[in-house]
């Protein structure tokens, strides 16, 4: 058996860590988080963290193109803006 490409691990992950957070469970996405870590064959800390940003990246660039962008990842950027001007101080 083939062994998974790192990034594609760490990626699904995140999908995991998401699903789990979408449920509105935050407890348990939380133990999934804290399993990941303390399992020694598992994703270390940074790599959970780069695989958020993965997937937050192909998210936004879908949200972008589904908003018709002819620059999706000037859109990208536009709407990171925005949300963090919206965010509460």
């Amino acid at each position: 058996m083939r062994e998974m490409n790192p990034a594609t691990a760490i990626i699904r992950v995140a999908i995991e860590v998401l699903t789990l957070w979408l449920e509105g469970d935050r407890q348990r996405a939380a133990a999934h988080i804290k399993v990941a870590l303390d399992d020694p064959d598992g994703p270390d800390a940074a790599s959970i963290i780069a695989g958020q940003c993965g997937l937050s990246l192909v998210l936004i660039l879908e949200l972008a193109k589904a908003q018709g962008a002819e620059d999706a990842r000037e859109r990208a950027r536009e709407i990171l803006r925005e949300l963090s001007r919206r965010l509460p101080e």
